[in-house]
C-alpha cells in the first residue's frame, strides 16, 4: 500500500512527538535505531522521516540493552 503525501507527513509528525514524548520522561539512556546503532535525536528524526516516506509505520519499544534502558525505533512496511 503506498501512503499519501499527506498521510505520510501526519505519520512522521506522530512518530516525531511521539518520540519527544518518551524523551521528556527522562528515564531512557539513549535511541537505538533497528541495527542498534546508537543515535542522537537529529539521527532519529532523520531516519524516522526517511523510513515513512519510503511507507514505512514507526513503533517504539522500551527494552534493555548493555544492561541499559534505550528507547528502540523499529518500523514495519505499511501493507
Amino acid at each position: 500500500m503506498t501512503l499519501s503525501s499527506s498521510q505520510q507527513e501526519q505519520l512522521w509528525i506522530d512518530a516525531w512527538n511521539d518520540l519527544d514524548d518518551l524523551l521528556a520522561q527522562n528515564q531512557f539512556s539513549f535511541i537505538l535505531l533497528p541495527d542498534y546503532v546508537e543515535a542522537n535525536l537529529e539521527q532519529a528524526q532523520g531516519w524516522i522521516q526517511s523510513h515513512v516516506y519510503a511507507d514505512y509505520k514507526i513503533h517504539f519499544e522500551i527494552a534493555f540493552y548493555k544492561g541499559k534502558k534505550p528507547i528502540f525505533i523499529n518500523a514495519k512496511k505499511c501493507s
